[in-house]
């Protein structure tokens, strides 16, 4: 029998995204339920998605009092309805064509499927700051959690939804509640996988809502570290 698949959408302010997101994922998954987790865009969002409501089915969440990548993440795996639920980022939605090989991984027995820029095959072609901050961020992680993988920062994910019977997420932060979660499933002895994939270059790097500058690098870079620190002392 065919899994139902759960895919979780945060956006804040993707309007020139969120089309083809959804667009592309319809096509390439079946039996698929896409949540919405919006933080009240003020782009032009919420209006492309009343729009588009009806050509596609998607529940929408619109959250006007609580902000935060990580709750908005926690708030959709709560939403999910489907046997297997995972994540994509909106601006790197053409990574759905690896998820066919992630529910093809999951049928096979294993508990949750990652994707991966640092095993085989695998790479990163952002601007110089943002490659050399993630690499430098997941070597910590590696030295210090001491645990066999690789990109605890990628954040795009398929696993079986019964997982959160078993795992906790902590919903604070940004990217870095990943590193925990992931930790706390190998530490579980659930069965992991990664999956190679290459992030590509930023596009309208100038408008980005994460443009990297020295200072941003430094603060990101303080707040991972704090949460693998926290992450060993509570696991």
């Amino acid at each position: 029998m065919n899994k139902t698949i759960s895919i979780i959408l945060c956006t804040y302010n993707e309007v020139n995204y969120i089309e083809e997101a959804i667009n592309l994922i319809t096509k390439t998954l079946k039996n698929t339920e896409i949540i919405i987790v919006d933080d009240n865009s003020i782009d032009g969002t919420l209006n492309k998605l009343d729009k588009l409501k009806s050509n596609f089915h998607f529940k929408l969440i619109i959250r006007k009092k609580e902000r935060g990548f990580a709750s908005a993440v926690y708030r959709g795996l709560n939403e999910a309805t489907g046997d297997y639920v995972g994540f994509i980022d909106v601006n790197s939605y053409d990574q759905i064509i690896h998820f066919k090989d992630m529910i093809s991984k999951l049928d096979n027995r294993y508990d949750i499927s990652v994707l991966s820029r640092y095993v085989p095959g695998g790479g990163d072609e952002r601007v110089f700051l943002r490659s050399f901050s993630s690499k430098a961020i997941n070597s910590v992680c590696k030295f210090l959690l001491r645990i066999p993988f690789n990109d605890f920062t990628s954040g795009i994910f398929l696993m079986r939804k019964n997982l959160l019977n078993y795992v906790r997420v902590i919903p604070t932060g940004h990217g870095e509640f990943f590193i925990e979660f992931i930790y706390s499933v190998y530490k579980k002895n659930f069965k992991i996988i990664e999956i190679p994939y290459v992030q590509k270059k930023d596009n309208n790097l100038g408008k980005s809502k994460s443009n990297p500058n020295i200072f941003h690098f430094f603060y990101l870079g303080f707040m991972y570290f704090l949460r693998i620190i926290l992450t060993i002392f509570r696991n």
